[in-house]
């Protein structure tokens, strides 16, 4: 598994390998081992972008750290069991909100972690009882390890929980999750300082019905626009890419957009964040082989009551050209204008708009698949 990450874009290669991540940062490669004893499933850097976390089929979950001098490392007690079975993703929140970091895993729950520093977690815990502990690390009180600490546990779940993401800070403390029974749900924090209460205020049948695959909701992502109701685009494992709007006159999410289809699953879906433009990018991957970025257009409509309300709808899809190897995962940088896409061949490639707005690669960051060496970024001349 190799990633790069720096304070623009951050991107997992493959998410294949169990002994090596190559992080670059601001131009510079560093080969870590993952310390991991099973795949690597999820990374997800922080909001500052001088931490991520890994998460991995081994149950567990490990944070790393940016140091003045560059170097990643991870701190005593960053490392913890998260689930019962396999972890399926990971997510920060806003730090607004303190050092929050949600996980999925494959034992039909999502889980809030908050970090604590010192002796703060409660003593006698013991490292990797995510069932009924309240610490993910058994320091005793008074060190100055890091232990995460079980907050909350949602388990309305009834299968695996495939992907997990907060919302975007202007809509509170939120979090989305999808699993494979094909619904999403929306949990939020009415208290922020209550974090063990985590109410389902929401939820999207979105691969349900006869209409979904085996596995259910596969990725989903959400809209980051200030000036827009709460708004995701979730992927299933049916090929469908679909745009789904909270609605406050009849407090129920609907389907706003469906957007062209993947041949088979959906892998990954990504929002873009945007940055003054008027129309929205939509970024998503699929076991077809086949990475799309699609262009929804800002508009407003009326309820025919002076009342009017925002609204987006489909401009245009594009096909981009990533060769012959699957893309797995697709992800935007902080001002949505660099689309990073990753997949089997141990590649990350960056994608750009021209003024034509046609998309095509601008570089390549070749991660170390095979341990040898470290990621080498290489830019495209055609």
């Amino acid at each position: 598994m190799a990633i790069t990450g720096d304070s623009s874009t951050a991107q997992g290669v493959g998410g294949t390998t169990k002994d090596t991540t190559a992080v670059a940062t601001s131009g510079q490669a560093q080969t870590l081992m993952s310390l991991h004893r099973d795949f690597v499933h999820s990374i997800a850097f922080d909001h500052y972008g001088r931490r991520f976390a890994t998460c991995s089929g081994d149950r567990t979950v490990r944070v790393w750290d940016l140091g003045d001098s560059g170097e990643w490392s991870s701190a005593p007690g960053s490392e913890w069991q998260a689930h019962r079975g396999s972890v399926t993703e990971v997510s920060w929140s806003h730090p607004e909100f303190g050092q929050l970091i949600a996980t999925g895993g494959a034992d039909f729950s999502a889980t809030v972690w908050e970090e604590r520093v010192g002796g703060l977690g409660l003593p006698g815990s013991q490292s990797g009882d995510a069932g009924g502990s309240n610490s993910a690390h058994g320091s005793t009180p008074g060190s100055s390890a890091t232990r995460w600490v079980n907050k909350a546990q949602l388990t309305d779940a009834r299968k695996a929980v495939t992907c997990v993401q907060f919302a975007p800070r202007h809509l509170g403390l939120k979090l989305a999750t999808g699993s494979a029974d094909g619904i999403v749900r929306i949990y939020e924090a009415i208290d922020v300082m209550n974090l063990n209460h985590w109410p389902m205020n929401g939820s999207i049948d979105a691969e349900v019905g006869g209409k979904g695959g085996e596995l259910g909701v596969t990725s989903l992502s959400w809209c980051g626009g200030r000036f827009e109701p709460p708004t995701l685009v979730v992927g299933g494992s049916s090929g469908a890419v679909s745009v789904y709007r909270y609605s406050d006159a009849s407090r129920a999410w609907n389907l706003t957009v469906s957007l062209p289809k993947h041949d088979r699953g959906v892998l990954d879906v990504s929002w873009a964040p945007n940055v003054g433009r008027s129309y929205h990018l939509i970024a998503s991957c699929g076991q077809d082989n086949i990475l799309r970025v699609h262009r929804l257009k800002r508009g407003m409509t009326s309820d025919g009551q002076q009342k009017t309300t925002s609204s987006v709808e489909l401009e245009s899809s594009q096909v981009l050209d990533t060769g012959a190897s699957e893309v797995w995962r697709c992800e935007w940088n902080v001002t949505g204008t660099v689309l990073a896409s990753s997949g089997d061949g141990g590649v990350v490639q960056l994608w750009k708009q021209d003024f034509r707005k046609n998309w095509s690669c601008v570089s390549e960051v070749h991660g170390d698949v095979n341990g040898r060496g470290a990621a080498a970024a290489v830019a495209r001349t055609s």
